[in-house]
């Protein structure tokens, strides 16, 4: 094997490592974020509606008494 061979080889196989350890530190990283979000309390904010109530149809509106007493 020529020494021009080994120097290819060579850069080829640490691009693999340096791929392999992006790949390791993205998952460390992930996994830190989604195991610290567990333990800090929830801010107050809006709560978010269920789908039911998101999608379920509005409810007639209120008659105000003028409505009610000219339908009589």
């Amino acid at each position: 094997m020529s020494i021009s061979q080994i120097v290819i080889l060579s850069a080829v196989c640490a691009a693999f490592v340096v791929f392999a350890v992006v790949l390791a530190w993205g998952d460390y990283q992930t996994r830190k974020i989604s195991h610290s979000g567990a333990d800090r309390p929830q801010a107050p904010g809006p709560q978010l509606q269920s789908l039911r109530t998101a999608t379920a149809a509005p409810s007639a509106p209120a008659r105000s008494p003028k409505m009610a007493a000219s339908a009589k």
